[in-house]
């Protein structure tokens, strides 16, 4: 098996798009896919605060290690939104966490993201998620082997992946391709999907093929459907009620050169999937806690009292 060096790929790419001159491309849906991933984007943007519903337990985890665990999109209550996504590859590679832009949530969230009596509201920031991830099993522990690392970008997995090289060894590293918050659109009738058509013009020879924007995934759900929570009876749900904006990323893994260019093929995930994965938060996160309790949490006052000891500067306000 013959690979290019990075400056052999680099030349082999640069020659490649000088042919391409005098040609035109048409994309189908890829002009208005970008368009409504930066309208999602923004705003998501307007909001300083956005507020996490979750468990008393989740959230002392969340203090004490500094990170929040964001769950697959497989695994999501919204049993059907990973089955809306038209690409098979990419079923499995988002990882979310739920936020409202919202503080006065739905009484059934209490009961849907605990168990009525341990629930929590938390204000958040955009800006204290850090853009670096580590994969989770199903015991949540972290995956440290360097098979599985997750490099923050492309550029960071292309240089991995020639220095591992340069070591005799073939590696496939994962990536963050996507990582941002994003306001969610509830439309029954509103498709997005992330392929589309395409063609090359290069004089009068047409050239069929197709586009991705697989970011376009985990915006766009339905107005109702099936909440399914483990341990939970099913019921069907307005997802309008939640207002959500979450932070969603994208994971993607680098396969083997073919043809002087890198490939992208999800080989992982394919075949098996992360259950959640961990991202890292800012020092200055959470100086000051902004909570609300569930009506039904017991012992309040104790719980208050652990919390002031977990946050560095002690200060709790009430949202």
């Amino acid at each position: 098996m013959n690979f290019m060096t990075v400056d052999e790929h680099k030349t082999s790419i640069t020659t490649f798009c000088q042919q391409l001159v005098g040609t035109s491309v048409s994309a189908s849906n890829m002009t208005e896919n970008i368009r409504f991933i930066d309208d999602s984007k923004r705003q998501a943007a307007t909001y300083e605060w956005l507020y996490h519903c979750t468990t008393s337990e989740a959230l002392k985890s969340i203090l004490v290690n500094r990170e929040f665990w964001l769950s697959n999109l497989k695994l999501v209550n919204d049993c059907e939104e990973a089955e809306r996504i038209d690409v098979q590859e990419y079923e499995k590679t988002y990882y979310i966490c739920c936020s409202s832009y919202d503080k006065e949530i739905p009484e059934e969230n209490w009961e849907e993201y605990g168990n009525g009596t341990n629930g929590v509201l938390i204000a958040i920031k955009p800006e204290w998620f850090r853009r670096q991830a580590v994969f989770m099993n199903t015991a949540n522990q972290k995956c440290n082997d360097t098979v599985f690392c997750i490099l923050r970008n492309n550029q960071e997995a292309i240089d991995f992946k020639t220095s591992e090289y340069k070591k005799g060894r073939i590696v496939n590293p994962f990536y963050i391709n996507a990582f941002g918050f994003y306001q969610v659109i509830y439309d029954d009738q509103l498709k997005k999907y992330i392929a589309g058509d395409a063609v090359m013009h290069i004089g009068k020879t047409e050239l069929n093929g197709m586009t991705l924007t697989p970011e376009i995934g985990g915006i766009v759900k339905s107005t109702h459907g099936i909440c399914r929570r483990p341990g939970k009876p099913d019921y069907d749900k307005d997802w309008t009620k939640e207002k959500e904006v979450r932070l969603k990323v994208g994971i993607q893994q680098y396969t083997n050169m073919k043809n002087g260019c890198e490939m992208h093929d999800n080989m992982i995930f394919q075949d098996f999937f992360f259950p959640k994965i961990a991202i890292p938060i800012t020092e200055n996160a959470f100086d000051v806690l902004k909570i609300r309790l569930s009506p039904k949490l017991e012992n309040k006052d104790g719980f208050i009292e652990e919390l002031k000891s977990l946050i560095s500067s002690g200060n709790i306000e009430f949202i």
